[in-house]
C-alpha cells in the first residue's frame, strides 16, 4: 500500500538520535541486490539489502509487504527497509504469489477458485526464508538471528509463517504491523449478509465456501487460532487505533486484544503498542516514526 509509507523520507531527521549498531567488520562495503529469484514464478522474488561491516552475526529481517493478499508490491516499503539497513540489519524484502483478484469488483462479483491460495503464500514466505539462510554466508550475515515483519496482509503472512510447522527455529521474532488476525466469518451474526466481495475473497483465500462447515479452513488462516504453545515466537504487534480495512470485518481493537490474550495464554512472549490515531497505513509522518521506533527496539531486544 504506497500510502503507507509516503511521509517516511522525514524518519531519518526525526529520530537521528538512535544510534546504528557498529559491526567489528569494517571491510565490507553496503550491497543492495535487486529482483533476486527465489522460485520459479515471476513474483517470486526479492531485494536483498546488506550493510556494510556486516558479518555473521548480523541480524536480518524478512520484510513481507500488503495488499490484501491479491495485490502490493515490495518496492511500496523500500524506505523502511533502508532506514533498518542504516541500522545494521540486513533486509529481504519480498514480493509473494498473488490470490486472483479479478472480477471482485464486479456486478455480480465473478465467482472463481484462485490457482493461489493464502496456504501457498505462506510457503513462498518459507521459501525466501530458507533463500536466506542458504545464502547467509554468501552475504555474510547471520543465518539464526533472522526475524520476520510486515504490514497488513504481509504481517498475516508472516504471522502464519512464524508460528506454523514450517518454522523449524528458522525465524526467531516476528513483527505484525496492522496484520489481519481473524479471518473466519461464521461467527459473525447474519454472516451471509457481509458484502458479497468480501465472502468472495474468503473462498479465493481459501478455496472453501465460507460456512460453518468450512470454518476450520478459515482458521488456519487467522493467526488468532494458529498460535500455539510449541512456538514460543516473540512477537511485537503495532494496532492503529483507526484500523478500518474496507468492509473487512474483526480489523478493531477487540480482535487485537483476543490476539493479545491468546499469546498471553500460550505463555508467547509479545508487546502490543496502540499508535494513537492512525488509519490502517499509518498514514501521517509522526505515527510512521512511532512505528520504526517500536519495531526497532523490539528486534534489538529480541533478536
Amino acid at each position: 500500500m504506497k500510502i503507507f509509507l509516503k511521509s517516511f523520507c522525514f524518519l531519518v531527521l526525526s529520530i537521528s538520535m538512535i544510534a546504528c549498531k557498529k559491526s567489528s567488520n569494517q571491510s565490507l562495503k553496503a550491497e543492495t541486490k535487486l529482483n533476486v529469484s527465489y522460485g520459479s514464478n515471476a513474483l517470486q522474488n526479492m531485494d536483498v539489502y546488506l550493510p556494510a561491516n556486516r558479518n555473521s552475526e548480523t541480524k536480518v529481517v524478512v520484510f513481507v509487504h500488503g495488499g490484501s493478499f491479491i495485490g502490493g508490491d515490495k518496492s511500496e516499503y523500500t524506505a523502511i527497509v533502508e532506514e533498518l539497513v542504516r541500522r545494521n540489519f540486513a533486509v529481504v524484502n519480498i514480493n509473494y504469489r498473488l490470490v486472483d483478484g479479478s472480477g471482485l469488483q464486479t456486478n455480480p462479483v465473478t465467482h472463481k477458485q484462485s490457482a493461489i491460495l493464502i496456504q501457498h503464500q505462506v510457503d513462498d514466505v518459507s521459501a525466501a526464508v530458507d533463500y536466506a539462510i542458504a545464502h547467509a554466508d554468501e552475504w555474510q550475515v547471520s543465518k539464526s538471528r533472522i526475524a520476520i515483519a510486515g504490514h497488513s496482509a504481509g504481517a498475516t503472512l508472516g504471522l502464519l509463517y512464524s508460528y506454523g510447522s514450517k518454522n523449524t527455529n528458522k525465524v526467531k521474532v516476528a513483527a505484525n504491523l496492522a496484520g489481519a488476525l481473524d479471518q473466519t466469518f461464521t461467527d459473525i451474526p447474519s454472516f451471509n449478509l457481509l458484502p458479497s466481495y468480501i465472502l468472495e475473497m474468503g473462498y479465493r483465500y481459501t478455496g472453501f465456501e465460507v460456512s460453518v462447515a468450512n470454518e476450520q479452513h478459515y482458521k488456519a488462516i487467522s493467526p488468532l487460532y494458529v498460535a500455539n504453545s510449541n512456538q514460543k515466537i516473540p512477537t511485537l504487534t503495532i494496532f492503529p487505533e483507526n484500523n478500518a480495512v474496507g468492509d473487512l470485518p474483526k480489523q478493531g481493537r477487540t480482535t487485537f486484544d483476543a490476539f493479545t490474550t491468546k499469546l498471553n495464554q500460550l505463555s508467547v512472549p509479545n508487546k502490543f503498542v496502540q499508535i494513537a490515531g492512525a488509519d490502517h497505513n499509518f498514514t501521517k509522518t509522526g505515527n510512521i516514526q512511532l512505528v520504526f521506533v517500536e519495531l526497532l527496539a523490539y528486534l534489538n531486544a529480541n533478536l
